[in-house]
């Protein structure tokens, strides 16, 4: 293997988006959104659709442990988290994603502890 020592422009910008993974992931939650918002374009450099619905969902994961936290009080006896499916199939066609079976039967969706419930049309999350 030969070891380049200039960068091309598609190095610069994987590069981007590792450092700005890293670096939402530390904020806090409402930093974390409004700046993933506002870099997804680099976010989404030379990602997979899977891997970008996967970030997705566990987005929508996170909000809905927030918002079960703070109507319920804490997150005891909780084991399971669920999120509609058609909340993520409406994110998925923002970013022209149409189809999600493949994302649902990936083997990323099932590593991750996900479960797509076609006749709840919901996402389970095991904890």
């Amino acid at each position: 293997a030969v070891v380049s020592t200039q960068s091309t422009g598609d190095d610069i910008n994987i590069a981007i988006r590792s450092m700005l993974e890293s670096f939402i992931d530390t904020q806090k939650y409402s930093v974390m959104k409004n700046m993933t918002a506002t870099f997804s374009k680099y976010l989404s450099y030379k990602k997979d659709n899977n891997e970008l619905l996967l970030f997705i969902l566990k987005q929508l994961a996170k909000d809905q442990m927030v918002y079960s936290r703070s109507r319920y009080g804490g997150a005891a006896g909780v084991s399971t988290v669920e999120v509609s499916a058609e909340e993520l199939e409406d994110k998925a066609r923002q970013i022209n994603i149409h189809n999600l079976q493949p994302f649902y039967e990936s083997d990323l969706f099932i590593a991750n502890k996900f479960i797509h419930d076609k006749k709840k049309k919901n996402i389970i999350l095991t904890l």
